[in-house]
């Protein structure tokens, strides 16, 4: 395998036109890493691995995974086709745990070993002396591991195709050529058996992966053209904003319609802010914007009025409606922010805070002395949010509800 420079096949994404594709793509058998807008890619090569890694955990815990049906997996998603997955598990798999092999057990008689009392005591003849019994012969058991059984060498095959696809990752070093040449039917078929009769529950998952390779292989065009990745990352920035900010339980919080017409009822979809998050006895009405401001600086960057307008109504749902009073208190307030990434270490805002505010929307139709009538407009760090992964991070909600709430 010829050595590959990581650096050089690392970009970030404009996020314009064509150029919205984030994750690992092959075309044409040229390899690319595609970074979302605002990523801070890392100088030392040591930690651009990190980054690398970031961004395939990011996608796997964001976007739906199509790898196999045994995996219980959608087939219908198309966003992710490559099983990128499985084969960073059998790389890992592999250098804690080498080859699958499976082992015989024989008995032989012999004198030495480990004994079977059981086999012994059935099979041999004990001599009795005085009041002691004894034998001279024993049953011992012995395992030997089977080298060249048609699991190993499937296995073999799929840990050397995971290294080839994307081992370079990790490390330069490649493991033997596989001993067989690819075989479809007959992997399948044996993994597919092997699943079905294993009831070791790492051993079975290790099946699995390895099928959903062989499936993946399969297709003609795989060798120079596959994918690991979305075309939406605005979605996995809903989820990310959400994840780490919101509430899990907020469809209280969405304002509904309803038409009433020739004496029957019909109740219209709600409206559905991204995030509510809650600091204090106060609500934070947070909506994700995938917008490029805090890369371009420029003001048609910025959420436009419909969704400031949007935001309003969703405040002033939440502050009028009494059983968010009881729920908070009286004197419970309601604020309002656009949340759009940056990177914080390049250009206008290198080496600032990870959590900026950039200014304030209003509108012309309300007099803006209500908090939520006044949308911030709040920069949040890309790799620093794909990097805390954690549901409802208490330190990084303060941080936001006091920046928001700040003049």
């Amino acid at each position: 395998m010829r050595e590959i420079d990581i650096r050089s096949k690392c970009r970030v994404n404009s996020n314009r036109e064509m150029d919205t594709f984030v994750g690992l793509r092959c075309t044409d058998g040229d390899i690319s890493i595609n970074f979302p807008m605002g990523f801070h890619i890392s100088e030392d090569n040591k930690e651009l691995r990190k980054d690398i890694m970031l961004l395939f955990t990011t996608l796997a815990a964001n976007t739906e995974r199509r790898e196999s049906e045994l995996l219980g997996q959608s087939n219908n998603f198309d966003e992710v086709e490559f099983p990128l997955q499985s084969y960073i598990y059998l790389i890992k798999n592999y250098f804690v745990r080498g080859y699958y092999r499976e082992q015989e057990v024989s008995y032989k008689i012999s004198k030495t070993g480990k004994i079977n009392w059981s086999r012994t005591i059935k099979t041999q003849r004990p001599y009795a002396q005085d009041t002691d019994v004894f034998y001279l012969d024993f049953v011992t058991k012995k395992n030997s591991i089977k080298e060249n059984e048609l699991i190993t060498l499937i296995h073999e095959y799929c840990v050397y195709e995971s290294f080839e696809r994307i081992g370079w990752l990790f490390t330069p070093m490649m493991p033997k050529h596989p001993r067989i040449t690819k075989r479809e039917k007959v992997f399948r078929a044996v993994l597919r058996e092997k699943i079905s009769n294993t009831f070791n529950d790492r051993n079975r998952m290790l099946f699995r992966h390895m099928l959903a390779i062989i499936d993946f292989e399969g297709d003609k065009e795989s060798d120079k053209n596959y994918r690991y990745g979305t075309y939406r990352f605005e979605y996995v920035w809903e989820k990310m904003i959400d994840k780490v900010f919101g509430i899990e339980n907020k469809a209280d919080y969405f304002p509904k319609t309803t038409w009433y017409v020739s004496g029957s009822r019909y109740d219209n979809a709600s409206l559905e802010p991204d995030t509510i998050m809650l600091y204090g006895d106060n609500v934070y009405v947070l909506d994700a914007k995938y917008y490029k401001y805090g890369i371009t600086g420029r003001a048609w960057d910025l959420p436009e009025s419909t969704s400031i307008n949007k935001q309003i109504t969703y405040g002033e749902y939440v502050a009028s409606e009494e059983k968010f009073k009881k729920r908070h208190g009286s004197d419970f307030r309601v604020f309002n922010a656009f949340l759009m990434p940056f990177d914080a270490f390049k250009g206008q805002y290198a080496d600032i805070p990870n959590m900026i505010k950039i200014g304030e929307a209003i509108s012309n139709w309300k007099d803006n002395s209500e908090e939520y009538q006044r949308i911030q407009g709040i920069l949040i760090d890309v790799k620093t949010l794909m990097s805390i992964n954690v549901r409802q991070e208490t330190k990084e909600i303060e941080k936001l509800a006091e920046l928001i709430k700040s003049q």
